[in-house]
């Protein structure tokens, strides 16, 4: 099950995120925020715990307090980690004078300053909907104008790859867009995904000597019924990487790929990064 990192000051609005995290929790469905209060592990190194959680997450709630906008603020840290990491931020304004950061602009914050529930039905909805097709193409094109904007900021020698990461943005939005305005296009990927490999074994048979037998590879002969904590892990070690498109993209894989060689494979074709797609790979359990 995923979450959603909190990331607030403990200076102003330590009592709201504590309330807002019972909230989100006791609604149904129940939706899972990450609180460091209640989170961190005693003995255990703060920073990389929070750090992985970041990593992790579905993505980052923002509260927007007087302290938290503020530029040495630790929340600062935080949420250009989660945009590192391609985590959809959120912006939270509890304080009615606390101003956006220019770095998240132009994200809409939702308005807490006034009336808590309707701004909590609202925050429910949008969390809802981010794992939706719909949901997953406005985090690709937040993350495009992230990529253009960082752009113009780039010394010289990271644009190449600044300019990669772009290109592929635009290839995974247009796919998006297809599978957003025509609900069979899903499908018809996934078929065209099973029909390729419906016919490898057809072409391995006619390379084989007449006469020798056909057994398929030690790991076709896995179980092919995926175990939810497999996808579960692929989808974590994938959002580190993509963000939360991560979700979608892993159930369409498995739809077709029959050993978890194969899904991690067929994943990191999503990776733009050699060097990450490198890092995916190896991060798949043996």
């Amino acid at each position: 099950m995923g979450y959603h990192f909190i990331s607030y000051s403990a200076v102003d609005a330590e009592g709201f995120a504590a309330r807002l995290v019972h909230e989100l929790a006791a609604g149904f469905p129940p939706i899972a925020v990450w609180l460091d209060k209640r989170e961190l592990k005693p003995g255990l190194d703060w920073d990389e715990q929070i750090s992985r959680a970041i990593k992790e997450c579905d993505s980052l709630l923002f509260v927007m307090t007087r302290d938290s906008v503020m530029s040495q603020s630790v929340c600062k840290r935080e949420w250009t980690r989660a945009l590192k990491h391609n985590k959809p931020v959120i912006p939270l304004r509890l304080h009615a004078d606390a101003e956006l950061p220019f770095l998240l602009e132009p994200r809409q914050y939702i308005d807490f300053s006034t009336d808590f529930a309707a701004a909590l039905k609202h925050l429910r909805g949008h969390l809802l909907w981010l794992s939706e097709p719909a949901g997953v193409l406005q985090t690709l094109k937040d993350r495009l104008a992230d990529a253009t904007r960082a752009l113009s900021r780039s010394p010289e020698q990271d644009r190449p790859r600044v300019l990669e990461e772009i290109a592929a943005l635009e290839r995974q939005i247009a796919q998006q867009e297809r599978v957003v305005h025509d609900p069979n296009a899903t499908l018809l990927l996934s078929r065209r995904r099973e029909d390729r490999q419906a016919n490898q074994p057809a072409v391995e048979r006619r390379r084989m000597p007449a006469g020798a037998p056909v057994t398929e590879s030690k790991e076709r002969q896995e179980k092919k019924a995926w175990d939810p904590a497999v996808l579960e892990r692929a989808t974590r070690d994938l959002a580190v990487y993509i963000g939360p498109m991560a979700r979608v993209l892993v159930g369409r894989a498995a739809e077709s790929a029959p050993s978890v060689a194969e899904l991690y494979e067929a994943l990191a074709a999503e990776i733009v990064s050699p060097a990450d797609r490198q890092k995916f790979l190896a991060s798949r359990p043996r």
